[in-house]
């Protein structure tokens, strides 16, 4: 929330000292007190709230992505360099406390996210552009604040609601709600954003990315989901299911491609181009390669992953993980791709992740925080794992089995006759559905969040632990410390330290922390 109080902070002092310091107004600065005067004003504070929602450096909100992968039995810190991003080490081997700065980047952008539709929302509804323009700019802005809201209540818990551009003093004393009040207001979002937004198909081009009547209805869902109100969970699933809007892209390969942006399957997804000039561009391709492909080699995937594949003679594996010594393109003058070097002295794992892979080719100059491979935040395969866990419980097995087998189907074409159709019901049926989710979805940032929600933290990691130490024949698990120390406090990230001070006590921290 720091930021965001030093955003607002800025704004009053313009209003309240320019007088003070010159007459004439500053050249090339926007007046706050009157900006929302035309339609482009409008549509650049709503921009400005997708800006908000991610980040344009590495250490913003980009790398947090990685600590739903990280926090879990997926991945390791990856990168075994002692004293390379060691926090980041710490927070994978659940050794973190409040001041760890990771959490500080996490808090700090998602609340920044908040005021920046904040600020739009109040602003755009005062405006005297046209009431239609008016009133999906609005509802784009309440989706965008509804996302925020969901990344914050689901790593701290309950969080302060603040849903106008407040007194900067003011905000100081803003108290933490309820997790149950944090949830109601996100669903109050999503519905106020689903009643106004359009269909996908009735996006204009130049509209492509931005939230839709299905991303908001699909997120009601996932909310729901986090929530356990199965019944209301299914409903949205099944509206966003009956839509039309989305369909599984016809092979697993191709749903991470940085040549199928906003493909079929794509719900909600961060847009990045290369863009030098401006600085665009997402750093996650850089972080999870290899180091001796020019990456920095965090966020690795375990053996305990590629077992649960191998296990079920998944062919995801191949566009899920890639191994020291695996064929992922032609050798280069610098680089054997046909045998591909994780730099195996420098890596928890031997492995990275496929997912944000880009080939040479694909690759920009100044690739670090400029890739132009955009970030999926929720897709169809999600939103159908979400109908059939919803349905298990609602005890509708039936409408489980047919939305879980439409996933394993289009997996299966990948090498027929591997990833049969499930037939399973009660118990069993339920560990196929979060086991096709931990396939699915692997190194998509869901996994931690899925075992907290599923009220599993704690005995998958301690089962981590004990397979890397006394079961695993894999040379990098052995003696490796991830999970010893995991406790039923972490089921919530710590709230930032120095935000707690500079509320003077008004915050109150998680338990344990």
């Amino acid at each position: 929330m720091k930021r965001y109080i030093f955003m607002l902070i800025a704004i009053a002092s313009l209003s309240a000292g320019c007088k003070k310091f010159l007459d004439q107004p500053i050249i090339g600065r926007q007046n706050t007190d009157n900006y929302f005067k035309t339609e482009a004003d409008c549509q650049a504070a709503v921009i400005a709230c997708y800006f908000g929602t991610h980040s344009d450096q590495w250490y913003e909100l980009d790398r947090s992505q990685m600590m739903g992968d990280a926090l879990s039995d997926d991945a390791f810190k990856g990168n075994s360099i002692p004293g390379d991003q060691s926090l980041f080490g710490d927070i994978a081997r659940y050794h973190f406390d409040a001041t760890n700065e990771w959490f500080g980047f996490r808090w700090s952008y998602l609340w920044k996210g908040v005021g920046n539709c904040n600020f739009a929302i109040e602003g755009i509804s005062t405006s005297m552009i046209d009431n239609a323009v008016k009133q999906r700019l609005i509802a784009e802005a309440k989706f965008l604040r509804a996302y925020c809201y969901f990344e914050l209540v689901k790593s701290f818990g309950g969080v302060p609601l603040v849903l106008n551009v407040p007194d900067p003093q003011a905000v100081l004393s803003v108290a933490r709600s309820s997790k149950e009040e944090c949830f109601a207001q996100i669903v109050k979002d999503l519905s106020d954003a689903a009643a106004v937004l359009p269909e996908r198909a009735a996006q204009g081009a130049d509209q492509i990315g931005r939230a839709t009547k299905g991303a908001a209805n699909a997120y009601l869902a996932k909310a729901y989901l986090f929530t356990e109100n199965w019944a209301q969970a299914q409903k949205y699933a099944d509206q966003v299911i009956a839509s039309g809007q989305y369909s599984l892209e016809p092979s697993f390969s191709n749903v991470w491609s940085v040549r199928n942006k906003n493909g079929v399957e794509s719900i909600f997804e961060f847009q990045y181009n290369a863009d030098q000039t401006f600085n665009l561009g997402t750093a996650l391709t850089t972080l999870t390669r290899s180091r001796a492909d020019g990456g920095w080699g965090f966020d690795t995937p375990s053996s305990h992953l590629e077992q649960a594949f191998l296990k079920e003679n998944d062919p995801r594996l191949k566009w899920t993980i890639i191994k020291q010594g695996d064929n992922v393109g032609a050798p280069t003058p610098n680089f054997d791709y046909s045998h591909y070097d994780t730099k195996l002295s420098e890596n928890e794992s031997g492995r990275i992740s496929r997912k944000f892979y880009l080939a040479p080719a694909d690759r920009p100059a100044n690739e670090l925080s400029h890739a132009p491979l955009n970030i999926i935040q929720m897709r169809y395969a999600d939103l159908l794992l979400i109908d059939a866990e919803a349905a298990y419980r609602n005890g509708n097995e039936a409408v489980a089995l047919k939305s879980l087998n439409m996933v394993r189907e289009r997996a299966n074409r990948l090498n027929p006759g591997t990833v049969l159709p499930r037939s399973s019901s009660g118990a069993q049926l339920l560990n196929d559905i979060w086991l096709e989710r931990r396939l699915e979805l692997a190194m998509e940032g869901h996994r931690y969040y899925d075992l907290v929600r599923q009220h599993r933290l704690v005995q998958v990691v301690k089962d981590f632990y004990t397979y890397n130490n006394s079961t695993s024949t894999d040379p990098y698990d052995k003696g490796n410390p991830k999970g010893a120390d995991v406790a039923e406090k972490h089921n919530l990230f710590p709230i930032p330290q120095q935000d707690i001070d500079l509320s003077k006590g008004v915050l109150k921290q998680n338990p344990g922390f």
